[in-house]
């Protein structure tokens, strides 16, 4: 099975999206948090920590997972994380990036299980609701 891991980062109670390239062949020009495919020997925190940062530039830190899962034969974590550093997007794979609070981020065309990933950090009170 393949191992996946993205982080979530928030930021006054928003968070960070990026909008994926045509270059992926899964959702490409949907909305979704930094991540993607483990390398081999990767742990699910080192995944993290890498793609965070070729994806955005940004230094993060895993605190906490608040979901894992199982999509197309990938094992996937989404981490709650602490963060440095200033964003800088790697534009082969994003085309976009912004802050959103969960009623603009809701509207947006999501990837993966990032509706599910919205509504949690709702509930949990970690993302402002608009």
């Amino acid at each position: 099975m393949i191992l996946a891991a993205s982080g979530i980062i928030l930021q006054n109670k928003k968070i960070l999206l990026l909008q994926r390239s045509n270059y992926t062949q899964n959702h490409p020009k949907y909305w979704g948090c930094p991540g993607g495919r483990a390398e081999k020997g990767e742990t699910a925190e080192q995944n993290v920590i890498r793609e965070v940062k070729e994806e955005c530039n940004l230094d993060f830190t895993p605190t906490s997972i608040l979901k894992t899962g199982i999509w197309q034969n990938r094992k996937y974590f989404r981490f709650l994380g602490n963060w440095t550093g200033k964003i800088k997007i790697q534009e082969l794979e994003v085309m976009d990036f912004n802050w959103f609070t969960y009623q603009k981020a809701i509207k947006l065309k999501l990837s993966f299980d990032y509706k599910e990933v919205l509504e949690l950090l709702c509930q949990n009170q970690l993302l402002k609701y608009s």
